[in-house]
């Protein structure tokens, strides 16, 4: 499924992260997936929410510099392999993936573990991923 990612520029220091986590938290938003990363004085923090509306205004109104954009989240069985098959057959498309990151699963029954992609055309990786089904 397509989603909204909202990439935030945060002061890279003790507690910025965990004063995100807290007001998204406090506004009943669900973190779905995040990648973090940082430099000296920034760091990047990529997140997908279940509630993009109300992630925008919380952000918003903290101040916090964010920007938005589509990637689409696609379910992946926990085995070895589901990440292979799924960045071949986008590949087959023709379509370069920007850069992807996961989710994880540790449970011991059936479930399935999240890569948020990032590429031109959305709608070929959906349809690519489809096609693995």
């Amino acid at each position: 499924m397509i989603k909204k990612q909202f990439t935030l520029y945060l002061e890279n220091k003790p507690g910025m992260l965990a004063k995100v986590t807290r007001l998204l938290a406090g506004n009943k938003v669900n973190i779905e997936g995040i990648s973090v990363s940082a430099s000296t004085h920034i760091a990047l923090v990529q997140i997908v929410v279940d509630n993009a509306a109300v992630s925008r205004k919380t952000l918003t109104a903290a101040k916090i510099s964010f920007t938005v954009q589509e990637v689409a989240l696609i379910p992946l069985p926990h085995k070895p392999g589901s990440l292979s098959r799924l960045v071949e057959q986008v590949a087959k498309t023709g379509v370069n993936i920007n850069y992807v990151y996961a989710t994880g699963c540790d449970c011991k029954r059936e479930c399935h573990s999240y890569a948020i992609v990032s590429a031109p055309d959305l709608k070929k990786v959906e349809k690519a991923w489809k096609q693995l089904a």
